[in-house]
């Protein structure tokens, strides 16, 4: 988050809060740690990416077809 900010990338506040549970889960050490949760979180924000892509495209030809 510092990098980021400090680079002025954006930043968003998801971000910010994951980072920061998972800072303190592992400065009590790994065990405090839920992986699968981990594993869920990553997942999610991967497909997010080409999820925004396909809704993207597709609403670009919804809206050309309708108005252009």
């Amino acid at each position: 988050m510092v990098l980021a900010s400090g680079t002025g990338l954006p930043i968003s506040t998801t971000h910010t809060l994951v980072g920061a549970i998972l800072g303190v889960g592992l400065a009590r050490g790994m065990a405090a740690l839920n992986l699968r949760v981990i594993g869920t979180i990553a997942m999610s924000w991967l497909i997010t990416l080409p999820a925004g892509a396909g809704l993207a495209i597709l609403f670009f030809f919804m809206f050309k077809g309708m108005f252009g």
